[in-house]
């Protein structure tokens, strides 16, 4: 058994494109090549970019430790100009071990912005109540993260088992984004212009040295590496 959770595969890169292809055209964007893969120390990392539409590209990548553990993550931050949520995720398996943590994060906190893109997901994470908790594993998201907490986050430790809710409910999310995405129109009000570029500012920086991702990119690819990956490509805006 253990053998065959070796060659275990999650395709959640590949649905995300496949799901966002359904409303929008996705462009291949330039890539330096030492960001779009990279092997060092039995870890490899590979990372696409794509255009889309109102977006400043959608943003994945897949890390694969020797088969042992599996991760995918990604970040689609709205394009200059707009202020729609940011689509952040990061799925991970090991040994049948399950991780998914999935939100939209908002931009405003006002009561037009939440109706507007958030509440829409407030159905979504009832219906994935019944995963059960793995033991052991943490049941929320990090301190510093709840600042960008929708309240309709998805944050699961489950057994492997779950993979195909894991999935559906990646979709859920995918298509409230997409509309999100649709009904967006561009920002013309000054204050909201710099209240935008002030929070995505805080995004990347939080992202690039607090998310505990971090921690295997320094360790396999290096601190200085990790810090280009991430603050210039994956949480960049």
């Amino acid at each position: 058994m253990a053998k065959e959770e070796k060659f275990f595969r999650i395709g959640f890169n590949q649905i995300l494109s496949e799901e966002m292809g359904k409303y929008f055209e996705l462009t291949p964007l330039a890539l330096d090549p030492d960001l779009k893969r990279k092997e060092e120390k039995g870890a490899v990392i590979e990372s696409q970019y794509l255009g889309c539409t109102k977006t400043s590209g959608i943003r994945m990548g897949e890390m694969d430790f020797s088969g042992s553990m599996v991760v995918h993550f990604g970040s689609v931050p709205p394009g200059k100009g707009y202020n729609f949520p940011i689509l952040g995720f990061t799925f991970v398996y090991a040994s049948k071990f399950l991780i998914g943590v999935l939100d939209l994060h908002p931009l405003s906190r006002d009561t037009e912005y939440m109706n507007r893109y958030i509440e829409p997901l407030k159905d979504i994470p009832p219906k994935y109540a019944g995963i059960p908790f793995a033991e052991g594993g943490r049941r929320e998201t990090h301190d510093w993260a709840k600042f960008y907490d929708s309240g309709y986050s998805f944050y699961r430790w489950c057994d492997g088992k779950y993979l195909p809710d894991l999935e559906v409910a990646f979709k859920d999310y995918i298509e409230v984004y997409c509309v999100c995405i649709k009904r967006a129109e561009p920002l013309t009000d000054q204050r909201a212009i710099a209240n935008r570029d002030s929070y995505m500012e805080k995004y990347t920086e939080d992202y690039t040295y607090k998310d505990p991702g971090s921690a295997p990119l320094q360790h396999h690819f290096g601190e200085e590496w990790s810090e280009r990956f991430l603050k210039g490509f994956l949480f960049a805006t």
